[in-house]
C-alpha cells in the first residue's frame, strides 16, 4: 500500500534538504533521505493499522 505520492515526497524532501544547506542530488544525501522516508512511511502504515484495529472493535452504534 502506497500512502503518499512518491514524486511529491521527493520534491518536498528535496526542498527541505536545500533549505538546510544539503544537496538532494548528492548520492549520500539522497540515500539518507530515502531511508528516512521509508522509515516514516512504515511507521505511518503501522499507526493506521492500529487505528483500524481499534475502529473495528467499535460498533457503529458507539460511534454516534
Amino acid at each position: 500500500m502506497q500512502l503518499f505520492d512518491q514524486q511529491d515526497m521527493k520534491t518536498e524532501i528535496g526542498k527541505r534538504l536545500l533549505a538546510a544547506g544539503l544537496d538532494p542530488s548528492d548520492p549520500n544525501v539522497n540515500a539518507i533521505a530515502t531511508i528516512v522516508s521509508k522509515y516514516f512511511a512504515e511507521r505511518t502504515a503501522e499507526v493506521l493499522a492500529r487505528v483500524n484495529e481499534v475502529l473495528s472493535q467499535i460498533s457503529p452504534e458507539e460511534l454516534h
